[in-house]
């Protein structure tokens, strides 16, 4: 796991400062070696966190023993030990144990035609200089970053954008994609909140052959292709035991210590049993405290951690160090958090790290196997038409605040829109309500997945949700592990996305696909009646916190709320129409009713004035 960063000039000669100022910049990423190389115009450069081969053999950039091949490289092939026969009947011979050495091979022999056969994430750069050819790679569920940016002076590429700016890309807000930040709280697909800063999208190739002009991209992965190809599966549930036993084993192989994040829940307690259950030694858990908040599951990771005989390790934030934690989440992702518990992971990967290097999570079951609550609304169409009802009850019938929101939702009678929202925080009634009615709220790129999705389950709109969100909030999910992770210089690896079990669980009939109880029925009726009735029987939760209490009492995060109207953020597109500093006040008064709106103010402003106002 590393950081990696480049750039190819379209007219000057490539300059080493401005890689190593590049490189710097995600210095996090890797903290135990760094490595550049220039070639005319072009620069690649590397920050190493060091997991496989120890030795400085398997720093990088890594050269071929011919010369000609140059690789930086971020994430990790975890089934590279199989490819030696193959390599070295080829010839290849080997001068380290690491996967980097394996993959450069790979790409020398086979081209990017060799991606499917890896399993693991990466992204990563690949320069023939006698073809002059320059290859960024994506693994196929996005786990691991890559940002690229082409400007006036060339074409320039990082693992984080705080990288591309130090290599002298402006860095600016692009006011088209607010209106997708502030609704879905997260821009999607290959767009980014700044200007000229995109995604390489999960799954896909970049070329650049001859000059950086000549860009070529094209999609190596396709989920939907997969999971039509895919072979019948005759034992689901013995399939996916043992294919999630494996994933576990392959991402259990490391040259250092690894621990598992543990939430309490049944994925996280699936990871740890499944590590615990094929004899590995010297675990530990790392859990996030909320003591007496009525969502924290420490009691429950603790007993689990203890049955297991397994190192349990309860962290706790608060006060002072939580707010500079979440100032220094917000730099450290540099766009906007959106699941607003970046902070306490970030603060629990720190003091992980004083004793492992590698982090096993959980992240993926709910999005791939069905197993958040919101989802049930959309599982039959009976409890669909019961549920829409809701909207013409009056709000005075309506006390519980999950209700309110179930009503929002069902506010809109586009069944299309309400799979696109389902993740969301607000609605368009709570748009109504501050007095915006115009809005660019339908993203190019969630409508043409959700048409994927329709093409694959074209009866079930379930199971298309759940590929919607495979495809976006997951990818959320997948930038905040890494971000956070990575940010105490940590590798953080999830079982779950494992494209074995993805790609097979898409294939399977809808049968194996309910919301009953806690859903993820492949899980349950495997994995988890393996597990105590403690964990099965656990009310699912999620890691939450209660930003309204916070954001009200805590002085710092109080004084930005009763001066954040004067942030130059809200004059960007419909912004500059709301009252927030009314908005406010009205919060202040009745913190339920305009929790999710205000927050999402909150996060955003305080984004913008760590990012542009210092």
């Amino acid at each position: 796991m590393c950081g990696i960063a480049g750039f190819w000039e379209f007219e000057s000669e490539a300059s080493p400062s401005k890689i190593k100022a590049m490189c710097q910049a995600i210095s996090h990423r890797g903290p135990d070696a760094e490595g550049t190389y220039v070639d005319g115009k072009l620069a690649l450069g590397h920050r190493r966190l060091s997991i496989l081969d120890l030795s400085e053999g398997a720093n990088q950039p890594f050269v071929s023993p011919c010369g000609n091949f140059h690789l930086v490289y971020n994430g990790e092939v975890f089934n590279y030990q199989d490819f030696y026969p193959e390599l070295r009947q080829k010839g290849y011979t080997f001068t380290t144990t690491s996967d980097t050495e394996v993959l450069l091979y790979l790409l020398m022999e086979y081209g990017t035609q060799v991606l499917g056969r890896l399993n693991g994430f990466f992204a990563f750069a690949f320069w023939d200089a006698r073809e002059r050819k320059l290859t960024l790679a994506r693994d196929r569920f996005g786990v691991k970053p890559l940002f690229v940016s082409t400007n006036a002076e060339g074409v320039y590429f990082a693992s984080e954008p705080k990288a591309l700016f130090a290599g002298g890309v402006a860095k600016q807000v692009d006011e088209s994609q607010v209106d997708e930040l502030m609704f879905y709280r997260y821009v999607s697909g290959e767009n980014t909140i700044f200007s000229g800063v995109k995604r390489l999208l999960p799954g896909y190739v970049m070329e650049l052959k001859g000059s950086p002009e000549k860009v070529v991209k094209r999609r190596w992965y396709k989920l939907s292709d997969e999971a039509q190809q895919h072979d019948a599966i005759k034992n689901p549930l013995e399939w996916f035991e043992e294919t999630f036993l494996d994933s576990v084993r392959l991402r259990m192989i490391s040259d250092v210590k690894v621990g598992t994040l543990l939430s309490g829940g049944l994925d996280s307690s699936s990871v740890l049993y499944a590590q615990h259950a094929q004899g590995y030694q010297d675990l530990s858990s790392w859990n996030v405290m909320f003591k007496g908040f009525k969502y924290d599951e420490s009691s429950v990771a603790q007993r689990f951690s203890n049955d297991l005989g397994v190192q349990y390790n309860g962290e706790e934030f608060l006060g002072d160090v939580q707010v500079e934690l979440l100032m220094d989440a917000i730099r450290n992702h540099d766009e906007p958090i959106m699941h607003y518990t970046d902070n306490v992971v970030l603060g629990l990967a720190r003091i992980a790290k004083q004793k492992v290097t590698v982090l096993l999570s959980g992240e993926g079951a709910d999005e791939i196997l069905g197993g958040y609550v919101r989802y049930k609304p959309h599982d039959g169409m009976m409890r669909y038409n019961l549920l829409k009802t809701i909207r013409f009850i009056p709000d005075n019938y309506l006390n519980n605040p999950r209700l309110l929101k179930l009503k929002n939702y069902f506010r809109t009678n586009n069944r299309d829109f309400q799979l696109m929202m389902n993740a969301n925080d607000i609605y368009l009634h709570d748009f109504e309500k501050i007095g915006v009615g115009t809005a660019n709220l339908l993203p190019e790129y969630r409508i043409g997945v959700l048409e994927e999705a329709k093409k694959l389950y074209p009866g079930n709109v379930y199971r298309q949700l759940l590929y919607l969100e495979q495809h976006t909030h997951l990818q959320t999910l997948n930038d905040k592990n890494d971000r956070t992770t990575m940010g105490a210089s940590l590798e953080c690896r999830e079982p779950f996305q494992d494209y074995r079990l993805v790609n097979g669980v898409a294939s399977l009939p809808d049968r194996y696909f309910t919301s009953k109880g806690k859903g993820k029925y492949l899980l349950m009726d495997s994995i988890g009646k393996k597990l105590p009735d403690y964990i099965r029987k656990h009310p699912k939760i999620g890691m939450s916190m209660p930003w309204d209490e916070y954001i009200l009492n805590n002085p710092v995060f109080r004084e930005h709320l009763e001066k954040m109207h004067q942030s130059d953020y809200f004059q960007f597109s419909f912004l500059k129409y709301v009252d927030v500093q009314g908005l406010v006040e009205r919060f202040k008064q009745n913190p339920k009713e305009h929790y999710g709106f205000v927050k999402q103010l909150f996060f955003c402003s305080l984004w913008y004035e760590l990012n542009f106002s210092s």
